[in-house]
């Protein structure tokens, strides 16, 4: 996105972890995505650490307290637990489905389609994401 800003409007990423030790980049994010022109960059962590003078609070809770305009598309990854509170927020918030786009690669193991362990219903993770719209998601039975 940064390499071809003409293509987007303003762009918004929330990104969180654990400690800020966590956060990976966090040089480039400070020096590279924050300075750039119609980027905003909100940076949690969860739990306050010494030296740390950002945010402190969990990704869902956080998105709720920015309240995003629904005026966009919503990508989100992470761990599951943390996707699955995201896409309730971002529900709350008044996103359709149909503007919401998440990973499920935590389900693919050899990544080619031959073992048949990331298939969920007639998808196979691997093949046919592993990014899906939301409103997609609702199309798939219920395992995933």
């Amino acid at each position: 996105m940064l390499d071809n800003r003409e293509d987007y409007g303003t762009v918004d990423i929330l990104y969180g972890s654990r400690s800020a030790d966590d956060l990976v980049q966090l040089k480039e994010i400070q020096e590279v995505w924050m300075k750039a022109k119609d980027v905003n960059v909100y940076l949690t962590i969860d739990r306050e650490q010494e030296g740390w003078d950002g945010h402190v609070g969990f990704v869902p809770t956080y998105l709720k307290e920015i309240g995003f305009d629904t005026n966009k598309v919503a990508l989100v990854c992470g761990p599951p637990i943390m996707i699955k509170f995201v896409l309730a927020g971002l529900e709350e918030l008044g996103f359709t489905r149909e503007q919401v786009y998440t990973t499920l690669e935590l389900r693919m193991k050899c990544g080619v389609g031959k073992c048949g362990r990331c298939n969920i219903g007639t998808k196979y993770v691997c093949k046919d994401g592993p990014v899906f719209r939301c409103d997609e998601l609702d199309e798939m039975p219920a395992e995933y």
